[in-house]
Order: structure tokens, then sequence, then C-alpha cells
């Protein structure tokens, strides 16, 4: 019988006794009725080299990988969430093993050869500090008195700590090689500050060495001496490769995981901190008592198990919140499953000087000729308005052009907590198609219940009647790519565009703008009796005709001939804002120069209006809801009173938190202050003559 034949019964079994029980459950409860309800074999029964039963180390290191999937949780005990759940359903006997190997090797395992993973080290590590608090009860059952049995435990906190530390290292070093090799990929703009000797460059410019190994050892080299233990720290290393907001975005994992017991940012760095000032308590003064220098603090082994599960649940929130390692993704190539585009359009601009392929990254000038001209017309129709969709959506963050065989075009949006590449077009004299980038979406970490409405929403087109059970299968690791006749349908684009924006608005976040009413305030009395929010610029008339940023941009020259060409992109990214950016839901302050000193708060409750029968001052407006309209400004906090200083009619409220600390102020009358690392207070400059004022 294969080692995975004896495993995956008591794999199996542990999920299934988690499933029955509904509720956390401590490891040791688990050990027992697993031991009750499966067989183990004998061989599993005898105790590994480090003193442990052979059974229940595997249970241990391999519901690591399971958690680390988000088959089930640690934290507060051990529980099954409900991809686990399914997991059990879609995967009988001995294949939910072989997809646990499957999906672990795939996303976590990133380094060549049989070299473990930064995550398979960690567990290892903190399998290591287990076996000594392990060994530590032992010799205190046994009345051990020729040492203090007590620094065995103290050993283990320490290499609990130095597993974290070690992971994380290892951690952003893999990301940021993985950043390396994607060029024109979306990048943290931290990820600049990472520096890579002029030795290393040459050998990767003369083909000497590969960038990914080049790329390696200069990271190696350049958090050789750094450590990560403190919280800000850890958050401040990430930052390097990832765009999450780290500490906020673990809390919310580690919350869902226990909702009874939610835990916020600032006791997760909390927590930790303790735990590495112990740590550095024990390495330099060897964990004295500071109420006695005569002796060392009280230590169990209790207390120290508690620690390496916190360390261990809080590495695998931060892998969730991270999302997978971004694969080798080239976006130029589409997927497999599309088959031959057939010959290759001329690239236009190319095509003038009489060559195929004269640049080196199609345009978007070459990908809509070739829709128009191989493309029926109700295909072309649809991919246009999908490619016309993302430039007017408020979460729309680029375009990638690629630069392989046949024209594409790849959009990125942000998903709330980082960005994602959510459709690709692909086009060619035979064929056009358009992918839905769901493994791309995974990657960056969007949830799964999300990506199941999504695949539902589609799921009326057809060809794709049964996408969303193959998707659950493969855990979302699919390219899906429509056909022809699903793009031809009348209602087509409509079906896709629908879906987008309710994945999209899954996906946002409430956000927190300030919108001033008037120079002097005179727009404030009616806006605050009638429910508004009004901005100036009637000049430009009905917002809603122009599509684009450019579109706008044009109408404001023509209304302001002899503004600046920097007074008019203020203004147009300011009227863009109250247009297209600020949603349903959001935030909005607005200071009030009729009752110095005092600000109103309410919440967006409709789209932008034209009112063309109104006086030229209340032309532009929207709805909101009032929630208070007499806060203090003196009850803000100076990091966010910064952001309502601003000279501009329109801004957003960058600072971290924003939106919270607004509605807490609207609820409570306080500011609760920021609760993740980092606040960030620029927006746009400001123009002094600004005629939305």
């Amino acid at each position: 019988m294969s080692f995975a034949e004896q495993i995956m019964p008591i794999l199996r079994v542990t999920l299934e006794v988690l499933r029955e029980a509904g509720a956390p459950m401590a490891p040791g409860d688990v050990r027992e009725a697993v031991a009750k309800h499966v067989e183990i074999p004998r061989d599993l029964r005898i105790p590994d080299a480090h003193g442990e039963t052979r059974w229940w180390s595997q249970v241990i290191f391999r519901t690591g990988e399971a958690a680390s999937l988000g088959w089930m949780a640690k934290r507060n005990g051990w529980s099954i969430t409900a991809v686990g759940i399914k997991t059990l359903e879609d995967f009988p006997d001995v294949a939910i093993y072989r997809e646990l190997q499957r999906q672990y090797r795939e996303r976590r395992l990133f380094r060549a050869g049989d070299f473990p993973g930064a995550f398979e080290q960690y567990q290892r590590n903190l399998g290591y500090a287990r076996q000594l608090v392990r060994g530590g009860r032992n010799l205190e059952r046994l009345g051990v008195g020729a040492f203090d049995v007590t620094d065995l435990y103290r050993a283990a906190w320490t290499q609990a700590v130095a597993a974290l530390d070690h992971w994380v290292t290892q951690e952003i070093i893999d990301r940021a090689v993985a950043l390396a090799q994607r060029p024109g990929a979306p990048r943290p703009s931290n990820f600049s500050k990472l520096s890579m000797p002029v030795e290393l460059v040459e050998k990767v410019h003369r083909n000497a060495e590969p960038l990914e190994d080049a790329f390696r050892a200069a990271m190696e080299r350049f958090f050789e001496f750094k450590t990560f233990q403190h919280p800000d720290k850890i958050a401040e290393g990430f930052s390097h490769v990832s765009k999450v907001k780290l500490w906020k975005v673990v809390a919310d994992r580690l919350t869902d995981q226990d909702p009874s017991k939610p835990i916020t940012a600032d006791e997760i760095r909390t927590q930790l901190t303790g735990i590495a000032r112990r740590r550095n308590n024990i390495a330099h003064t060897a964990d004295h008592d500071p109420d006695s220098f005569r002796r060392k603090k009280r230590i169990t082994a209790g207390e120290v198990e508690q620690t390496i599960d916190v360390l261990e649940s809080v590495a695998i929130a931060i892998l969730q919140s991270l999302g997978d390692l971004p694969p080798a993704t080239d976006h130029s190539v589409p997927p497999e499953e599309v088959g031959s585009l057939g010959a290759t359009p001329a690239q236009i601009d190319a095509k003038r000087r009489g060559v195929i392929r004269g640049l080196s990254k199609w345009t978007e000038e070459s990908l809509l000729h070739a829709l128009d001209e191989y493309c029926p017309p109700d295909v072309a129709d649809t991919l246009l308005a999908v490619y016309r969709h993302a430039e007017s959506h408020p979460a729309f963050r680029g375009y990638i052009f690629g630069d392989g065989v046949h024209p594409s075009v790849t959009a990125w949006f942000s998903t709330g907590q980082d960005e994602a590449a959510m459709w690709s077009i692909y086009t060619g004299e035979s064929k056009s198609v358009l992918s839905i980038n769901f493994e791309w979406m995974r990657n960056r970490g969007v949830p799964a219940d999300r990506l199941e409405r999504f695949a539902h929403a589609l799921s009326v087109l057809p060809g794709w009647t049964d996408l969303p059970a193959r998707l659950a299968i493969t855990n979302y690791a699919k390219r899906p790519s429509s056909t022809p006749a699903a793009l031809a349908l009348p209602d087509a684009s409509q079906i896709i565009l629908r879906a987008l924006n309710d994945l999209l608005a899954a996906s946002a976040t409430p956000r927190a703008w300030m919108v001033r009413g008037g120079r002097e305030g005179e727009r404030e009395p009616r806006a605050l009796d009638e429910g508004l929010i009004v901005v100036g610029w009637h000049e430009v008339g009905d917002l809603s005709c122009y599509t684009t940023r450019d579109e706008l941009a044009e109408a404001l020259r023509s209304a302001f001939p002899t503004a600046s060409p920097n007074t008019i992109a203020n203004w147009r990214g300011q009227l863009w804002r109250f247009t297209t950016e600020i949603q349903r839901g959001d935030l909005v302050v607005m200071p009030l120069k009729s009752h110095p000193g005092h600000i109103a708060i309410g919440e967006v409750t409709g789209p932008y209006e034209h009112r063309p029968q109104e006086p030229v001052d209340f032309q532009q407006v929207r709805e909101v809801g009032w929630l208070r309209r007499d806060v203090p400004l003196d009850v803000v906090k100076d990091d966010l009173r910064t952001g309502l200083s601003s000279m501009l009619t329109i801004c957003r409220l960058v600072q971290d938190d924003a939106a919270r600390r607004i509605a807490t102020i609207a609820a409570t009358g306080t500011d609760p202050g920021a609760a993740a690392e980092g606040a960030v207070i620029a927006d746009d400059l400001s123009e002094a003559t600004d005629p939305g004022v």
C-alpha cells in the first residue's frame, strides 16, 4: 500500500470530523475523534525520530497545507471551510489527497526541483518548535532536575519566531523574483526600491545568467541582514511585492475563520509585537523577570504551543491575503482551449510600410483594426462593448497590449485589495475570443465565492452552462474563452458587462470624499435641505455625454479656452471623480463655510444628474443622504483633517481607513484614528482658479 493510500483515509476522516463538529475543535480533540473513526496502520502508529506518532505528525503537516489552500482554518482550534466541505464532496477516496498535493504544489511550491518552498520550510521549522515542546513535556513528567526543562520551551519560542522571520524573507524574495519576470504587469511602488548590482545586470544582458537566478541572488543579498519579526517590519517587507493593506486584510481573514471572536489589525500587531519582544528577552537576557533579575519569567508548554499556533495561523492568513504567487504569465498567449485563431492580422501602422510585424508590441489601433477587418459585426460589437466598458469603470487600472503572434489586450481592474487581469481579447483572421481570466483573479486573491457568482452569471451564455462546475473542480485555475457564436448573441455584451459590474461592485469597498459647497458656501443650505452634493462647471453641460477622460478634457478646453493645460487636467480629474468614480454607498464630507469649524457627513445615494432647468450653480448634482450636518471639525484628527484642507472642490480622502473613520464620526462624533499601517495623505495638486468651488 502506497503512503498516499495510507494517509488519505486519515486526512479525509480529519476533514469529516471537522465537518460534523460544525465549530472549531482543539487539535487534541480532533486527534481522539480521528483515532476512533479510522483504523491507523501499524507503521503509522509508531513514533517518528522526534518521538511523535507518525500519523499525527502527518495530519499536522497536511492540515497546514489544507489550511493554506483555504480548505480549513487553524485559528482558535481547527475548523473546516465551505471550500473544504465542497472538496470532500468533489474528490472521493484517495482523490482528495491527490488534489491536495496538486493544488499545494501548484500554488505554494515555487522553487525549482526538489528544494522545498518557503511555506513548506516554515511548516517544518514550526514542527521542530513543537518537537521541543513535546520533549520538554516528557522531561517534566520524568522529573528531570539536571537542568531547567523550561529552557526547551524558550528554545521552541525562539525557533518559532525565527521560522516566521525566515519564511517572510523567502516569501518576499519568491514574489519579487516572480514580479521581475513579468515586465508590464502592475507592481507596487515599493518594488522599484529593490536594487540589483550592475555585475548581475550585465550577466543577464549577456545571457550569461538567467534573470530569475540573477535577481534571486540580488534579493538574497538585499534582504540578508533584514529581520521580519515585528509586525511593522513584516508589513514593510511585503509592501515591496504587494499592494495589499496587510494587517487589515489579515484581520478580515482571521475573523472570517472564527466570526465569534473577531480580531482587529491593531490586535494582531499587539499580539505579534508581544511575541517578538518575548523572543528578544529570551535571546538577550535569558528571559529574566523584570521584577527580579535572579529568576526567569514563567513559561509553560501550553503558552508556547498557543504561540506557535498563532504564528501558523497568521502566516496562513498572510498567504491568503496576498493571493497565490503570480504565475509566469504571458498575457500575449491565449488559453490552449481556444485553438487556432487563424493567420496573423497585419499591424495597421506596420501595414502602411508594407510589412506584417513592424513593431515589438501590438497597439490599440491595430487591435481595433483587426476586430473591424476580420470579426463578424455582431462579434466585434460585443468585444468592443467589453473593451470600452473597461476604461469607463472606476475600478479600471489599465490595458496591457500583447507582443505575441496575434493582437491581444488584457484589462486590469482593482479588486478592492489588489489588482487583477480580469479579461483578455485575442483576435486572428479566422476567429476572435474573449477569455475570462478566473485563474489570474484567483491568483490575486479574489475570493472563491465571488468567482463562483461570476461564473454563474456567465453560465447563461452558450457553451458555458457547465462553467461553474468546471471551474470549481479546478479551484478556478482556468481561463475559459467564449465562442464566436456566444459573442454573436444580441444580448451577449449585456450579460458579460452585468456580470463584470456585479463582480467589481462586490470587490469595491466604500470610500470617502470631500465635496465643497461653493467658494463662499453659497450652495451649502440648499444642498443640505435637498440632500445633494453640487459642483459648478455648468459651462461644460451634461457631463454624462463624455464617455472618456479625453472627451471630457476636450469639452473643458472648448468651454475654457484660456485655461492652462494643468488646469484642464486638474478639472478633468475632479469632474471624472464626481460623475464616475464616486459610487453609491461612498461617504462624503462637506466642510461648512456657512457654519465655520463644522462639517456635514453624508452617504451617496444616487448617480450623477444634469439638471439644465436649475440655476447655473445647481445643474451638476448627485443625491446624498446626510447623516450629520453639524460635526465639529475639532473631533477630526490632524491626519484626516489635512485632506479636508485641500483647495479642490472634489477630492478623495485617501488616508488609511478614511471611510471607516468618517462613518464612525457620523455615528459617534469621535474619530477612532487610523488602524492600518502607513497613512497616505496625497491627492491631486490643487488649482487656485477652480470654477467648481
